[in-house]
Parts: structure tokens; sequence; C-alpha cells
């Protein structure tokens, strides 16, 4: 491999190393010197470093003062300078010494490339160096169509649930956040769903080893009160310990409204979840949820079926209807469909309804709150005209889909 000087190397041929200079200024100026006078010196920074680096000065309030090793070593050459020296005198140079150069980048790799009359591809190097000068082009047909590239971009998932966000934020509500892995007194207790409920057995829920930590013991005396006095069984604080895989984003919202929240309000959350589902068109075990709620004294059924048609809107789903529903820790519930033109049928989109008395009884709460979960993939399969939900999340997910779909805008 052959090499060549750069222009760095050139330059300390030509006026030597920049701390041999700095040494040579300091000493003109009575072995000391301010930074600021320094400062007139080119590549100052660079002689700073290596006279650190040698031991050949000290810095110290704003002053360079030079020190016996640099006044007994100015005028000694480095390894720098005599490699450099015997570069130039086109010297044989040892590995070492060759490592040296490179390292200051010094000397560079001489570029060799031999180029035809007729050039027949471009290069950067043939660009860098101007060596297409004097020659010929190749002529390029281009009506034949190139090789397909596909772009790095975002997820149609990942779209939609920023779309999601976007929508919800321009609707005035305010986001919040939730941990993944929950205690059941989170994800159950404080819900009033009973520890005896189906929802909570292995079948529904993935468990994990260990036990979390409650809350504060006044709050969990009175989801425990709620419990025994409503659903009449004995209610266990280490059953509400255990360690669950949310199987919800509601968890989040009532962490929210037991640290104090304002009234009225309107909250958001956007979250991963899981749940031991049966796989299908429409399910998976992890899958993607937004958790909604209003907290007003005049909120009622009506404004909760206005705003959920008010979003579906707003993603060109125009065919919304509901139907009465059964959820623990809601009363009113209804769930709403969506008409998915492709497949020609009703889709479930989301579960709804007004959170009961009860379970707002222990956080404080007297005003009636709206609250929802969707699903981000079921949304997905709307805006992305999919009938599978595997086709757009999941170890079946159509690759080449991903590969050529074109990200798209929400018109409002």
């Amino acid at each position: 491999m052959k090499f060549e000087l750069s222009e760095e190397g050139k330059e300390y041929l030509e006026k030597g190393f920049p701390e041999k200079r700095l040494l040579e200024l300091i000493l003109e100026n009575g072995n000391e010197i301010t930074l600021e006078k320094a400062r007139k010196l080119e590549n100052l920074n660079i002689a700073l470093q290596w006279c650190k680096k040698k031991g050949w000065i000290e810095i110290e309030n704003g002053k360079i003062r030079i020190t016996e090793k640099g006044i007994k070593e100015k005028d000694k050459p480095t390894e720098f300078e005599i490699a450099l020296k015997k570069f130039s005198e086109g010297k044989g140079l040892e590995e070492e010494e060759i490592k040296l150069l490179l390292e200051r980048k010094l000397i560079r790799k001489r570029l060799e490339v031999e180029i035809d009359e007729e050039i027949k591809e471009i290069s950067p190097e043939i660009i860098k160096y101007n060596l297409w000068e004097g020659k010929r082009f190749k002529p390029y047909q281009v009506e034949v169509a190139g090789k397909i590239v596909y772009p790095g971009k975002k997820h149609p998932l990942r779209l939609t649930m920023e779309m999601v966000r976007e929508t919800f934020l321009e609707m005035g509500f305010e986001e919040m956040e939730g941990p993944l892995v929950e205690i059941a007194f989170w994800n159950f207790d404080s819900m009033f769903v009973p520890q005896d409920h189906l929802a909570r057995e292995m079948q529904d829920t993935f468990y994990l080893k260990g036990k979390g930590e409650l809350p504060k013991a006044e709050l969990v005396e009175k989801v425990e009160e709620v419990h025994e006095k409503n659903w009449d069984y004995e209610y266990s604080e280490e059953e509400a310990k255990r360690l669950v895989l949310r199987t919800h984003t509601t968890s989040v919202s009532f962490r929210k409204m037991a640290q104090g929240i304002k009234i009225p309000g309107k909250y958001f959350c956007i979250g991963r979840v899981f749940r031991n589902e049966t796989i299908d068109y429409k399910h998976l075990p992890e899958f993607h949820q937004c958790e909604g709620i209003v907290l007003s004294k005049d909120a009622n059924l009506r404004h909760l079926m206005g705003i959920i048609k008010e979003f579906y809107q707003r993603f060109g789903i125009e065919k919304v209807r509901f139907k009465y529903a059964y959820f623990p820790y809601t009363e009113p519930s209804l769930e709403a469909f969506g008409w998915h033109e492709k497949s020609k049928k009703w889709i479930e989109l989301i579960g709804a309804g007004i959170f009961r008395p009860e379970a707002l009884e222990p956080l404080g709460i007297k005003v009636p709150v709206l609250a929802w979960g969707l699903a981000i993939e079921r949304l997905a399969m709307f805006i992305f005209g999919k009938e599978d939900i595997r086709e757009i999340f999941g170890y079946t997910c159509d690759l080449q889909w991903l590969r050529e779909f074109n990200p798209i805008k929400r018109k409002i």
C-alpha cells in the first residue's frame, strides 16, 4: 500500500509541529505566556494537547508555563518529527512509524484508480478527484427501470398511534402514562373488579412471579371496604399485591385519579397491554390500547357517544353504531362498532361506559367519569384497509406490504 503526505503533513514540514512552535513562543516571552496571547498561534488546540500529553507545559490561572522537561526536550526531535522527515526524504519506514503518521493524519493512503477511456459507472472517487476529466461517459438509457429501493419509514402501527395522540390533543385532552407491569390492586381491585372475577384467571391474565407494593394504607382500606360491602367476600391484600402484565390501560386512569386530578378534566393514555387471547383476525395476546376519561359534573352517556363518534369521524369512519354491554367497573356500559367497507362487517372498535360510583368512592371523586378503551390495531385495520390484524402487527405480518405502503395523513 502506498501513502502520500496530507495537507497537515505538508504544513508541518514547512512550518514545524504546533507543539514545538508553542514552546518557542513561550520561551520568547520569558518561559510563560497568557492563553489570550497564545491564541495567535495556528493550531493552538493541537499544540496544547500534545504539550500537555508530553508534560512540556503547565496551565494555571489562564497562563501557560514551560516545564523543565519542556526546556530539556524542546530541541530534541519527537518520534513524529523523525518519522515525517524520513517519509519526506523517501526513506523506508517501520510499521510503527507509519501508524504514528496515520494517527496524526500526516499521511494518507494514495488513491490509485485506473480509469478506462470510457467511464461506465460513476464512483465517489471519480468525482472527488476529477478523474472524469478528458474521459467519455457510457451513454445511459434513462427509460430502463432502476432497482426498487424501500426507504426507511415508520411502521403503520406507530403512525396510527401518532395520529391517535394528535387527535386527542387537538380535542383538548392531556396525556398520561403508567407502567406495563402492574399490581392486581391497580389492574383490578381499584376498578371494583372482585378478586374472584373470571377476568383474573390465568387463562385471561399473564401473572408474574413475586409481589409488588400496595399504595397508601388509607386507600387500600377504602377499596377493601367497598369490595367487602358490595361483593360480600373477604378481601385479600396478598392477592392485591400480585404482579401482572397490565390487561388494559384503565389502570393508568385510576392511578391518575388517585394522585389527585383536575375536575373538570380530559385525559388519555396510549400503551401496550397483554391478554391471554386466542389469536385470530381481530385478536392478539399483545396489542396497543388507548384509554380516555372525562370528568365533569354534567357528563352523561350522550356526551360519551358524541366523543366516540367525533373521534372516529376524524379517521373517516362515518358509520358507527352502539350497543349495550357489561363491564364490572362501568354502568351504564356500551360497545361501539364501525362498518369495515372491505370486509363488509361491523367490527368492534371500543368498549366504554361511566365508572361505577363504587369504583370512584375510595378516590373521593363524586362527579361522573366517562371512560373508554380502544384497540389501536383495530383502528389501523380501517385506516390501511386490512381485513386481518395480523397483516399489520405480529409474526405473520405482510412484509411486502410494509415495504411498499405509502404513509398517509389523516384528513380532518
